[in-house]
């Protein structure tokens, strides 16, 4: 059966940011892209300028909504911010590093590892709750575009759950999936089934990507 393609999605991680040497739990914490952060957004600006977006979402973070108007400007459109793309909330964790957390809630770190899914830092949420309240948001968003292209900036956590869901791969396994800053991965819908074509590649993408018409020559 030949199916017809329908939304096609950029589903893109924020730059690096400001902290990034520090390894922090930024989590809801408003941290803005360094300058090398806002260099990587360029890039992929660039390369997208030719791909015909119609629309371009984010979290309402600053390091997701600064990556979001670089991609969009070329394009005259204006981000569409919506909080449930927020990255995972590390609840008391927020802003410390991982030597800090250790010594302020012994053992609690290793412990997040132990049950990713499930396990949740004080106040916090876990990653189970964060796929719970990111993917609904996730295919209203591709339900509004039933032919178009558009871009989802968010995050790394968002990102590993969105995928985890779209793949059948379970959470605790989320970290197997690498997302580094700026990283593009590349989703084809065919109706409501994805079609994961690219994961965690860099601004060179686009001369990876393999457009609908021409996979269904090869194949």
């Amino acid at each position: 059966m030949k199916l017809n393609p329908s939304c096609r999605v950029y589903l893109i991680r924020h730059g690096e940011t400001a902290n990034a040497g520090k390894v922090r739990f930024n989590g809801h914490h408003d941290i803005r892209l360094s300058p090398r952060g806002e260099q990587q957004l360029a890039q992929i600006s660039e390369a997208m300028q030719q791909v015909p977006l119609e629309a371009v979402y984010c979290s309402n973070l600053s390091r997701t909504q600064t990556s979001a108007d670089i991609i969009a400007k070329p394009h005259g459109l204006t981000p569409i911010a919506y909080p449930e793309l927020r990255e995972l909330s590390f609840g008391q964790w927020e802003g410390l590093s991982i030597d800090e957390v250790e010594e302020k809630f012994p053992g609690r770190y290793m412990a997040l590892f132990r049950d990713i899914a499930n396990e949740r830092p004080p106040e916090g949420e876990s990653f189970h709750e964060l796929q719970q309240r990111t993917v609904p948001r996730f295919m209203d968003i591709i339900r509004n575009h039933p032919q178009g292209k558009i871009a989802i900036v968010a995050h790394g956590g968002v990102n590993r759950t969105i995928l985890c869901q779209l793949l059948g791969i379970p959470i605790a396994n989320m970290f197997r999936l690498n997302q580094e800053y700026a990283a593009v991965n590349v989703i084809q819908f065919y109706g409501e089934d994805p079609v994961v074509e690219l994961m965690g590649a860099d601004h060179n993408f686009l001369q990876w990507e393999a457009p609908p018409e021409k996979t269904e020559k090869i194949q």
